[in-house]
């Protein structure tokens, strides 16, 4: 996934709220809903109090037990009790569950009172079995509110680590940005003194380098809004470069392509494969009095895209460590990580060869829902 994919599952939008109130609603009709189907198959139908005004007292008190845990729930949200010191935290969440289980017992008890299952109206009479379902309405909601609690300390730990994803993204993404716009203007930079040197030696080939820089800056300036692009779109840059290169090289710039067909729809970073070939012309052939042959060779290796941009010439420096091959292997660390990588060797007296290795990726792939 690129950086703007992994951006964009980072960031919990509208519909993450939607969902998570969704589940909410889910949970408390499920638990309460199956508690109070519980409570008649297992308590009630056994102890042959099964009746009809026995179903509707276990269903009012199931309605109170949601209606009091989600009156919990929103003074606890809208008091930001999670933002307290232990002490209060606790002395609330205590007075909370109490109310919740008072409002329960005082439901439950109306109803049977109305009903009829609670002889006699005196105090005496009337406390014990209003004590007793308090009692259990206040375990009950002891229990229901440690449930919640570590569901919510679960969502806020995932809220966290997804706020440092996005964090670690647009950093990622400022860097990213920060190396690509480094690219154009050192490139630019080259065709401009190239051409300087030319206007007063040639002017037709000057007005023909300055139409292919055109070109270039056009196809450029198109790639800067992604982090990757298919192949085709960066060979395209490429030979409108080696166009330019042309009119300035003639006949000392001999250029062969080995570029397997079935690779044009990969993703790739913009610019890379240009910048080796820029590599290649202004530390290889730029040296040589004949000039030399530039290669591009492309492949898939099973789950690897293989790039290769061979020069005639001797390397510089052991490693190529330029300014811009350590921007494209920075450019790679932050997009790729570890399963991309990009080499420079003397891979034979006469030949410089640049190899990028990074995961075969096309839009489609992306695109497409997982399984």
């Amino acid at each position: 996934m690129n950086l703007n994919g992994q951006l964009a599952a980072a960031v919990p939008g509208r519909g993450s709220a939607r969902e998570s109130s969704r589940a909410y609603w889910f949970c408390q009709g499920l638990g309460w809903g199956g508690y109070t189907v519980l409570y008649y198959v297992v308590v009630l139908v056994p102890l042959r109090q099964a009746s009809l005004r026995s179903a509707a007292a276990d269903l009012a008190y199931g309605l109170a037990a949601l209606c009091g845990t989600h009156l919990l729930r929103s003074r606890m949200r809208r008091g930001q009790w999670a933002d307290l010191s232990v002490a209060p935290f606790i002395l609330r969440l205590a007075a909370g569950v109490l109310f919740a289980g008072l409002f329960q017992s005082v439901v439950l008890e109306a109803v049977l009172t109305l009903e009829g299952q609670i002889n006699g109206h005196k105090i005496g009479e009337v406390l014990p079995v209003f004590f007793s379902i308090a009692a259990s309405s206040v375990t009950l909601d002891g229990l229901w509110l440690g449930i919640y609690l570590i569901a919510q300390s679960a969502r806020r730990r995932r809220a966290a680590q997804m706020e440092s994803l996005r964090a670690e993204v647009l950093t990622r993404e400022a860097q990213l940005r920060s190396l690509q716009q480094q690219l154009n203007p050192h490139f630019l930079f080259n065709c401009l003194n190239s051409l300087r040197g030319m206007i007063g030696e040639d002017r037709g080939r000057a007005q023909e380098m300055v139409t292919r820089l055109a070109e270039l800056l056009r196809a450029s300036l198109r790639q800067d809004e992604s982090n990757a692009i298919p192949l085709e779109d960066e060979l395209a840059t490429v030979n409108a470069y080696l166009k330019l290169e042309s009119v300035r090289f003639e006949e000392r710039l001999r250029i062969r392509r080995e570029i397997d067909p079935a690779v044009h729809s990969a993703l790739i970073p913009p610019m890379l494969l240009q910048g080796l070939v820029e590599n290649a012309l202004k530390h290889g052939i730029a040296h040589l009095a004949s000039g030399g042959d530039v290669v591009l060779r492309i492949v898939r290796q099973g789950e690897q895209l293989h790039l290769e941009v061979e020069n005639s010439g001797a390397l510089a420096a052991p490693g190529g460590n330029g300014i811009g091959l350590a921007n494209a292997r920075e450019r790679l660390r932050l997009l790729y990580g570890p399963s991309a990588t990009l080499t420079v060797a003397q891979a034979a007296p006469e030949i410089v060869r640049a190899t990028v290795t990074l995961p075969f990726q096309t839009a489609e792939a992306l695109c497409a829902p997982s399984s």
